[in-house]
């Protein structure tokens, strides 16, 4: 619980001054800890991307989030994802269909697209890669 008072207190403070009302807090418990993207933060409290963005990277900063990155596959499967791209594969492996059938392929990562995501921190998932 203390890390979640710690991030509501994160978020609080990158927003106006009125801070959190009751309900976007509600609103912000039902992210999912363990992996959550800037567009998550961004509807849930209807702000801008951009001030998700900095509500996020502000977390990162201050070791409320940990920011991480995950590889997708040509049908937008995540086919890998690391703390940070550096961990990341050189090569994943993603299924096409091909005349009804299911085919694996191995793709270079760099040639993907790549998504940031965040989760809460804790002493559990801080060495996760």
């Amino acid at each position: 619980m203390q890390l979640f008072e710690r991030f509501l207190k994160t978020i609080s403070r990158m927003l106006p001054p009125a801070g959190l009302s009751e309900a976007e807090a509600q609103r912000l418990s039902e992210l999912k800890p363990d992996k959550f993207y800037v567009e998550n933060v961004r509807s849930l409290l209807a702000t801008s991307t951009w001030q998700a963005q900095q509500i996020c990277e502000t977390g990162v900063r201050q070791r409320v989030f940990d920011k991480g990155v995950e590889v997708l596959c040509p049908d937008g499967a995540v086919g890998a994802e690391a703390m940070d791209e550096s961990s990341l594969p050189e090569t994943i492996q993603c299924f096409e269909e091909r005349d009804g059938h299911w085919e694996a392929e191995d793709l270079p990562t760099e040639t993907l697209r790549k998504n940031t995501f965040y989760r809460l921190h804790t002493n559990a998932n801080s060495h996760y890669a």
